[in-house]
């Protein structure tokens, strides 16, 4: 990339050979495409505004070789959460949206043109994640990232925008440039998919949110570099199949799938949420060295399943999501922690959490743990909180440090009307932390944030 910036800058400098010099200004003796390489870590804005300086840097920003991310303008941003705010008030909501698509259209006149001034070859990344209208044109996007060869290409333009990724696009020239492609609320073909995995040797990391795909996925290939998989919400997945021998993450939120991991040695970090069931009885879990569960969902058959989980033996950190004051919380614990003999780290990370409720429920489960450090994330003093706590005190004979999170680390589901629901006090539930600290000896490190 540093030479291709280098040719582009050249090539426009032999053009403007009577500009006047700068002899004194040692920013202008740098070497040949080092200027342009200071203004790409600028964000482009920043690097734009560079053109007042003189006379040779007038277009010095248009070889912009950077990452570059359109999310929405400032206004956009505001409008959006007032018409959150005004769900109840529906006229008033209407003409805000009107508004809003208003401001959504200047913004991408504006997008279409900045990207026409750009001339450089390349960009180290793309992102357009904001809600577009349908008159845009995002072909147009897509296919200006392929000619500039973007490393990391992220596509969201709305949950209301139906968009099939263009197979057409991507076949006009290679994209061996491809490392990351990230992908919400998007429509990816099988051949689509295909092409991907197959077509784009350099791909390295591939998330698909709430995406439309094929029933059935086929990770793999004979050149497949594919390091990290993330399938959230695909809700039409209904068979994977893996031979990834470079897989190191995988991650998971959705239904019951059919599974195949043939080969995935490679693999050491997962994240599973929704069901996973199935993934119980694969063969690389005994391998992994983090593992995710997120049980907030509560599903009976998913708790059980917890309790027929091999010996994971080679796991270091181990993370529990969970949004519920109650036994299925902290039973879920204790059955994790018996299945890790080997953990390191322990986090528990509470959603949507409660004061804490009067029945208190124990771990009745005695043994020791070689745990060395305990992280209670979205810390609200709820009992199994504190119980895990104690627990892991009396039996984590090497525990070293305890970290209390007591910022909330999600917004709260909507309750039903009626339902009560207590604000989110920090500094409360900071009182309830230095309560749980007078329990923990000298000499393991407390920290409270």
């Amino acid at each position: 990339m540093q030479d291709a910036v280098s040719r582009d800058y050249k090539q426009r400098r032999t053009k403007d050979n009577s500009e006047e010099s700068y002899e004194g200004d040692l920013i202008n003796q740098l070497p040949d495409g080092i200027p342009v390489t200071i203004l790409s870590k600028l964000p482009i804005t920043d690097a734009a505004r560079t053109s007042i300086l003189s006379r040779k840097w007038r277009y010095l920003w248009t070889y912009f070789s950077g990452p570059l991310e359109f999310d929405g303008s400032p206004i956009m941003k505001d409008m959006k959460k007032d018409i959150k705010k005004a769900e109840e008030k529906r006229h008033l909501q209407m003409a805000m949206e009107i508004m809003y698509d208003a401001e959504s259209q200047t913004y991408t006149r504006w997008i279409n043109k900045l990207l026409g001034s750009l001339n450089g070859s390349v960009l180290q990344g793309l992102k357009f994640w904001f809600h577009v209208g349908p008159e845009c044109d995002t072909d147009k996007w897509v296919h200006f990232a392929i000619q500039k060869k973007v490393q990391k290409l992220e596509l969201y333009f709305g949950n209301t925008f139906e968009y099939v990724l263009p197979l057409h696009l991507f076949k006009l020239e290679s994209f061996n440039s491809l490392h990351v492609l990230r992908l919400k609320c998007i429509t990816v073909t099988e051949e689509m998919l295909d092409y991907l995995l197959r077509c784009c040797p350099s791909l390295e990391t591939l998330n698909l949110v709430d995406s439309l795909v094929p029933e059935t996925m086929r990770v793999s290939g004979p050149s497949l570099k594919l390091k990290s998989l993330e399938l959230m919400r695909c809700w039409e997945l209904l068979r994977l199949e893996f031979f990834a021998e470079n897989l190191v993450s995988f991650k998971y939120y959705g239904p019951h799938l059919d599974t195949e991991f043939k080969s995935v040695p490679s693999l050491l970090e997962a994240t599973f949420g929704g069901s996973y069931v199935e993934f119980t009885r694969e063969s690389f879990l005994p391998h992994l060295e983090v593992l995710t569960l997120d049980i907030t969902q509560n599903i009976p058959e998913v708790i059980c399943s917890l309790g027929q989980l091999p010996k994971l033996k080679n796991i270091k950190h181990l993370e529990l999501v969970a949004c519920g004051d109650d036994g299925i919380t902290l039973g879920a614990c204790a059955l994790l922690l018996r299945a890790s003999p080997s953990l390191w780290k322990f986090t528990l990370k509470m959603l949507h959490t409660k004061p804490p409720l009067r029945i208190q429920q124990k771990i009745t489960m005695k043994c020791q743990h070689d745990l060395k450090e305990l992280e209670l994330v979205g810390f609200c003093g709820a009992s199994c909180e504190v119980e895990l706590a104690i627990y892991l005190l009396k039996n984590a004979v090497e525990l070293q440090k305890i970290t209390i999170d007591t910022r909330l680390p999600t917004r709260p589901k909507l309750r039903q009307p009626g339902e009560h629901f207590k604000a989110w006090d920090r500094e409360e539930n900071r009182n309830r932390a230095k309560a749980l600290q007078e329990k923990v000896p000298p000499w393991i490190e407390f920290v409270c944030i």
